[in-house]
């Protein structure tokens, strides 16, 4: 009896057959890629729209920055999304998947932040121009589009919230002010009626 070797092994196991039985199980194998790469882009992609609104560019001013973050936009709305559920609706779902789902969370929870921070900053913003006209719709489109665009990213969190926890997932529990420690000895006490 032949052993196979270590490397043919990891073929096989990164690398489906080319004679799959249907066209989904040819993507199976690499469903953890495209959920991780997904989610690695998203990162990227946040990462360098916050350097470039701290960092001083060609469009002026801080809120003029802002405006034009690019926090929230089709990229950073769909793409953690569609990597969790890559990850949880094809069956079998990965066993990566609850920790898939924490990095979007986590990714929504940046992008969220940062998008309503600089969604607000913008409010400052006046669009540049001459015609007033054209001036108040592009101010009214910024005010609308930006406004749905983090409703829909919040909507998106949310679905990727309710797959978290589905996964067994908990947010942390944080309580209000410092806990009291126990008395020793004590029993309870009942309010009287």
């Amino acid at each position: 009896m032949r052993v196979p070797s270590t490397g043919a092994i990891l073929r096989r196991m990164t690398f489906p057959s080319p004679q799959a039985s249907s066209p989904s199980d040819a993507v199976k194998g690499l469903r953890p890629l495209f959920a991780w790469a997904l989610l690695a882009y998203t990162a990227l992609r946040l990462f360098f729209s916050f350097l470039s609104w701290i960092v001083n560019s060609d469009y002026g001013s801080f809120a003029a920055r802002s405006a034009n973050a690019g926090f929230v936009g089709l990229y950073t709305i769909v793409l953690p999304l569609v990597a969790v559920l890559i990850a949880t609706q094809i069956q079998p779902a990965l066993r990566g998947a609850k920790l898939i789902a924490m990095v979007a969370l986590g990714e929504y929870a940046f992008a969220l932040l940062f998008g309503a921070l600089t969604f607000l900053i913008s409010l400052l913003w006046g669009p540049g121009g001459s015609n007033f006209a054209a001036k108040a719709v592009n101010y009214l489109s910024h005010v609308v589009l930006g406004a749905l665009e983090l409703g829909l990213m919040l909507l998106a969190a949310f679905a990727v919230l309710r797959v978290f926890t589905s996964l067994g997932g908990q947010l942390p529990k944080f309580q209000s002010g410092t806990p009291k420690p126990p008395a020793t000895g004590d029993a309870p006490t009942q309010p009287l009626n």
